[in-house]
């Protein structure tokens, strides 16, 4: 584990495999009332609250998480996800966290200060990304879109960054739930970023300094600033390299661009 105070608990989900299936043993009942149901490249969020699905957000760390979905119907299913996403702690919800954190925890368990919430993208770059798998991966149908056969599992491997600096790393030991990034926050210009990363327009590292800057108002000072702490007299090394940080700030700069661009005319009527 990375020993830098500044690691936060929710990632951002860009590179994304199809893993193999598995059979499920969803109750009979349930399975049959929803046969009849049909959706086709249907939103995995929408999928999930219409009882089509089961969704879970399991993050490995701050860097990578899993999404693994399951199939409740007895029809075979086209998902999509969100373009920018987030996985925000479950614990946050039972007022064990603030804000869009939830219950802090450090290395060994529960800690103080409230876990924090990551965001992610899912785009063409993941599907086809991780191993030299082509032709969008197994499952994989383009666009971000992919199958689940019924009453089977994919689990979907997701490259993340952190969404809050300063609060501990996270861990698969505790409950995520997936979200749409604007659970999180609206700033169209954090979407950008993370719908850039899942692409593979920006390397992971670029992507995190984006994010900490929009996200937490850090400056490209204290940015620069952030150190990995080594034990046993190692010298301290730089979080970040001048090289990111300068990618990091045209991404932001391109991200404000976009916004802006996409923002109505203010004399429009």
């Amino acid at each position: 584990m990375l020993p830098i105070s500044p690691r936060l608990a929710i990632v951002v989900a860009t590179l994304v495999v199809i893993g193999a299936s598995s059979p499920t043993h969803a109750r009979e009942p349930v399975a049959r009332s929803l046969a009849s149901k049909s959706v086709d490249a249907q939103d995995v969020l929408e999928a999930e609250e219409a009882g089509l699905v089961d969704v879970r957000y399991i993050p490995n760390d701050s860097r990578s998480a899993q999404i693994i979905v399951t199939n409740r119907s007895r029809k075979p299913l086209t998902l999509r996800l969100p373009t920018a996403f987030a996985g925000v702690p479950v614990l946050a919800q039972m007022g064990m966290g603030g804000g869009g954190g939830g219950a802090g925890f450090g290395a060994g368990g529960i800690g103080g200060g409230a876990q924090t919430t990551g965001g992610g993208g899912f785009g063409q770059q993941g599907m086809n990304g991780m191993g030299g798998m082509g032709g969008g991966g197994a499952g994989g149908m383009g666009g971000g879109a992919f199958s689940i056969p019924p009453q089977k599992t994919r689990v979907l491997r997701v490259a993340t960054v952190c969404l809050e600096h300063g609060k501990p790393e996270p861990s698969p030991r505790y409950p995520y739930r997936l979200e749409e990034i604007t659970a999180f926050s609206s700033d169209p210009k954090l979407a950008f970023v993370l719908e850039s990363l899942s692409r593979g327009e920006v390397p992971q590292k670029v992507a995190q300094a984006a994010a900490w800057h929009l996200s937490n108002g850090l400056s490209w000072e204290k940015l620069a600033a952030e150190k990995i702490d080594h034990a046993g007299g190692v010298p301290d090394e730089a979080y970040f390299t001048a090289a990111e940080l300068i990618a990091a700030h045209r991404v932001v700069e391109a991200a404000s661009r976009v916004a802006a661009s996409r923002q109505p005319s203010s004399s429009a009527q």
